[in-house]
């Protein structure tokens, strides 16, 4: 594999590749003190505590509101993929187990998984472990706060 300086400007794509190998390879985590609440349609309400920030004091709290929890309802086809984010899971089987679930290609799952994990990721409801840094067995614990 050759790789372009990038004093010559041309940043080589092998280097953006690893990054995406990586996250493929990376394993995703539910957090562990989240709560879910499924529904009969499907749907499921997943929230997360929040720790209450410590520049919200009186007067400020008076005027800005707070919630003990980030809440966020999914539909039946996210509710399934976070059910297989059990630990086990890397996210390229994650992507692969939605692609046949809905009959899609790798790539066309692999765009909406990996985008959904984004997210998931910034609500603090999934961490992404990377490989090289689980032991097996061990679980990993995401606290949000």
């Amino acid at each position: 594999m050759v790789r372009m300086s990038k004093a010559s400007g041309n940043a080589s794509s092998p280097a953006k590749k690893a990054t995406i190998d990586q996250k493929l390879r990376s394993v995703p985590y539910r957090n562990e003190a989240m709560q879910i609440s499924r529904h009969a349609d499907g749907t499921v309400l997943a929230s997360v505590p929040m720790k209450r920030p410590k520049y919200l004091v009186p007067p400020i709290s008076w005027i800005l509101p707070f919630s003990e929890s980030r809440r966020v309802e999914l539909d039946a086809i996210g509710a399934g993929v976070l059910d297989l984010c059990d630990g086990d899971r890397t996210v390229e089987n994650v992507i692969e187990r939605f692609a046949q679930q809905n009959k899609l290609t790798f790539r066309e799952a692999q765009l909406s998984v990996m985008r959904f994990l984004g997210e998931l990721t910034q609500r603090g409801m999934v961490v992404l472990v990377g490989l090289d840094g689980v032991r097996s067995g061990s679980r990993a614990k995401n606290r949000n706060g």
